[in-house]
């Protein structure tokens, strides 16, 4: 597992790397003071005073890189603990290797030490962790949320595994993507939608991994699995909810990745959601139908045949038709359909970039009960339509009680 080199990185940053990070940190504007210091609003404690400066090269009792409040914090600290206490002041406990990664990630200065860690001494480190609360296998039942400094242990430098896939750093950060190199492993924290940590799966890298494991699979610290029940929630509704009760609109796809290739297109427009696998659980219709209150449903699973005219294509489109059923009467259903051959065997609608999402949804498909009617009776038979309904409460009361 890589450490960041904190020196090297405080070391390379400069007056614009500062800039930059004290304004997404929330400082409007910067001035400057007449020995060229930077003076930034007073973000450390939730102030909005032009009185907390930054130092970059030493100055009288400053060595440089440094900041100094002079009002409610006043001392000096650096970059780090800035971050620190900026969350801190927003009601956010971070530890310090997350501002670290902040920082680096911020500023483009991944720089590493090259010390690595022995797979003893992190095991030992990993001890205080919490254990997941059992659950009594109740399919309503509200997670077990994990504790949250579990996410500290990871390298947040991202990927190229992911990169590659055409997903963006940002989108990397926002979704908390990370990396153990213990395992080597992708790390993919899942949230609901009270932003409750509630499990972390790993994307393995060696194959020999893959085929003996699996590629995704719940992440395992000293034996315990790190796993939720997928079919209770929705990857991705903890940072795409608000979009989509907005435009009561949703792009269901299969995987993790989807999501995070769809928000690089789209950033806060995107209104993606996965299942986190090939089938839609009952519990997943009622989260769509009932909390966020869809009135469209775009179904945009990885395309599992070669020729779209082919018995293959049909037979993998009663399947889609079969898995939408129970939504149809309830809002418009449509599915991303290949027919122009822009997609290769297995893969997703997003994966080949934006302009070929838009026209698989320019071209998209409305399904209706008719069109369920002309198929095998079997497509039906195993759905009871009315479970939807069962419920005591109506839609409105869900809203009222999320």
């Amino acid at each position: 597992m890589q450490y960041f080199d904190v020196n090297a990185i405080v070391d390379s940053l400069t007056p614009n790397d500062v800039i930059k990070i004290c304004t997404d940190l929330g400082s409007e504007g910067v001035r400057r003071g007449s020995k060229g210091e930077l003076i930034f609003q007073t973000i450390c404690h939730g102030g909005h005073s032009y009185k907390l400066y930054y130092y970059h090269e030493p100055s009288g009792n400053y060595p440089g890189r440094i900041f100094h409040c002079y009002t409610g914090c006043a001392d000096s600290f650096g970059i780090f603990e800035l971050v620190i206490r900026v969350n801190r002041s927003q009601g956010k406990n971070i530890s310090w290797y997350r501002a670290v990664s902040y920082v680096a990630n911020m500023t483009n200065n991944l720089i590493y030490s090259s010390h690595t860690a022995s797979k003893k001494h992190l095991i030992d480190d990993f001890t205080w962790i919490n254990k997941l609360k059992a659950t009594n296998g109740s399919e309503t039942e509200e997670f077990a949320p994990i504790n949250e400094n579990i996410l500290d242990m990871f390298n947040y430098t991202p990927h190229e595994e992911f990169l590659n896939a055409g997903i963006s750093s940002e989108a990397l950060s926002q979704f908390e993507i990370s990396y153990w190199g213990l395992t080597n492993q992708i790390v993919i924290p899942h949230r609901d939608y009270r932003q409750q940590l509630i499990g972390i799966r790993g994307r393995y890298l060696d194959q020999e991994d893959v085929d003996a494991i699996g590629k995704y699979v719940p992440l395992n610290i000293e034996g315990k699995w790190l796993s939720h029940k997928l079919s209770n929630n929705l990857y991705g509704i903890h940072i795409n909810q608000d979009k989509i009760k907005s435009c009561k609109k949703v792009l269901l796809v299969e995987g993790e990745k989807s999501v995070m290739q769809n928000h690089t297109y789209f950033g806060d427009d995107d209104f993606s959601l996965a299942v986190c696998g090939s089938e839609i659980s009952t519990n997943q219709i009622r989260i769509l139908l009932e909390y966020l209150g869809v009135e469209e449903v775009v179904l945009a699973f990885d395309k599992e045949y070669d020729d779209p005219e082919a018995l293959t294509a049909d037979i993998y489109r009663n399947k889609l038709y079969k898995l939408i059923a129970p939504l149809i009467p309830y809002c418009r259903v449509c599915i991303l359909w290949d027919k122009l051959n822009l997609l290769s065997q297995k893969d997703s609608p997003t994966d080949r970039g934006k302009d070929t999402l838009l026209k698989l949804l320019d071209n998209k498909i409305e399904i209706t009960l008719d069109d369920l009617a002309v198929l095998d009776e079997s497509v039906m038979e195993d759905y009871d339509i009315e479970q939807i309904d069962d419920d005591e409460e109506s839609e409105e009361d869900n809203y009222d009680d999320c």
